[in-house]
């Protein structure tokens, strides 16, 4: 039996009441144009993707041709956990959150001042695309004047990840960009070799395996894979939490009292809209799910979209509800929560805790100087997109403002 078709027109428009029907009828099932066995409930979802004989192997025709060579991605067991500890801990140092956050508001503030003064804005292509790519480039402490280059190179390489119509231009793009890049960073990986800066490029290029500096390759992969993990995903969490906050004044009204709430209005946003919705595994031996049979060598495509929908795990899936119980700002940026879009287990996304700032940070800025923020009146709020997804344009309107500092609520 044949499910949905994830490649046709009409999923592309709105996959949500396919996400239904694969609940309902198809929990597993073979997608003849990809190969792909496509698995939707949230048990089983979480289970290939935290669970042996289940491996990340997919990556290495997804991501390794524009990362310039093995990603922490594709790994597992020893070695995964090696470099996860290598590309961790400069994330988790103790003077890290005192550098990123500031750094991250004068990002933010410097792209609002940017339109403030125009009193409208297309809040995906002004601001939400141009956030994340920053924040990686701000992480490997690449010089500002270089970041339209780095946003151009940003946008070819998640555009390569995510086209599984094997469009030719875009993997021309894709590997351009990655060219273009290694050439960019040698000299920078050989300047940080010799003058260690507070940066991760830094970290990178003085980080040792059994006493062995990294070689240029796996630096280069290491950059790439930051992209990856801190690209599309952040961009379109932006939009989608400040899309659900413009059209329910409720909740809006919430946030700009409780400036906490934005974890739970991210999270529910992420779950109800999810920027992710696949992610693929490769399974190394045969498994029986409870959906059914997977063979060994198979692809396995895990529906986050309709995990995140599965009426056994969430009460009134189809409902936007930041106060669900389902919902925990505490586990939901962990391994162990229930929001998928992130990964589980071992290969929970690194990134997560810097798209947690990112999010918080854009939204609290855009909430303090923005004044009568609104989506413009006539709005076509579409969306796009298959392994991720965003929408096309968020026309927004505010009170106009001359330059000047942004004051960010505590």
């Amino acid at each position: 039996m044949t499910g949905p078709d994830i490649l046709s027109a009409q999923y592309a428009a709105d996959p949500y009441p396919y996400y239904q029907e694969m609940l309902s009828s198809f929990p597993l099932y073979l997608h003849p144009a990809t190969g792909f066995y496509l698995v939707s409930r949230h048990a089983e979802v979480t289970r290939v993707l935290q669970e042996p004989p289940f491996t990340n192997e997919v990556y290495a025709w997804q991501l390794e041709p524009v990362a310039g060579g093995r990603t922490i991605v594709q790994m597992d067991g020893p070695e995964h956990a090696h470099y996860r500890r290598l590309m961790g801990a400069p994330l988790r140092g103790a003077n890290f959150r005192e550098w990123i956050v500031p750094e991250i508001e004068r990002m933010s503030a410097g792209i609002i001042e940017e339109f403030r003064e125009r009193g409208w804005a297309d809040l995906r292509a002004d601001y939400a695309d141009v956030m994340p790519c920053d924040v990686v480039s701000a992480l490997l402490g690449l010089p500002a004047e270089d970041r339209p280059t780095f946003r151009r190179w940003f946008v070819s390489i998640n555009a390569f990840m995510s086209n599984f119509e094997n469009d030719p231009a875009v993997t021309a793009a894709g590997l351009a960009a990655r060219a273009e890049m290694t050439e960019y960073l040698r000299p920078l990986i050989a300047d940080r070799r010799a003058r260690p800066r507070d940066d991760l490029l830094s970290a990178f290029c003085n980080a040792e395996i059994d006493g062995v500096l990294l070689h240029e390759g796996q630096i280069q992969a290491h950059c790439s894979t930051l992209i990856a993990a801190n690209g599309d995903g952040t961009s379109a969490t932006i939009a989608y939490t400040m899309k659900e906050l413009l059209l329910r004044p409720e909740h809006l009204q919430d946030a700009l009292r409780d400036r906490s709430l934005i974890d739970r209005v991210h999270l529910e946003a992420a779950r109800l809209n999810p920027p992710v919705h696949m992610l693929l595994r490769f399974a190394a031996k045969d498994v029986d799910l409870p959906s059914g049979h997977v063979p060994a060598g198979s692809t396995v495509a895990c529906m986050v979209g309709a995990a995140h929908r599965d009426p056994e795990r969430f009460g009134q899936p189809d409902v936007f509800s930041p106060h669900r119980a389902e919902i925990d700002p505490a586990r939901d940026f962990t391994p162990g929560g229930s929001i998928l879009h992130f990964g589980r287990g071992r290969h929970f996304c690194l990134g997560a805790h810097i798209a947690r700032i990112t999010v918080h940070t854009a939204v609290n800025q855009l909430l303090d100087a923005l004044p009568g923020l609104c989506v413009a009146e006539g709005a076509s709020l579409i969306e796009k997109g298959t392994f991720t997804r965003n929408l096309t344009h968020l026309p927004i309107t505010f009170t106009p403002a001359p330059r000047g500092a942004i004051a960010t609520a505590p």
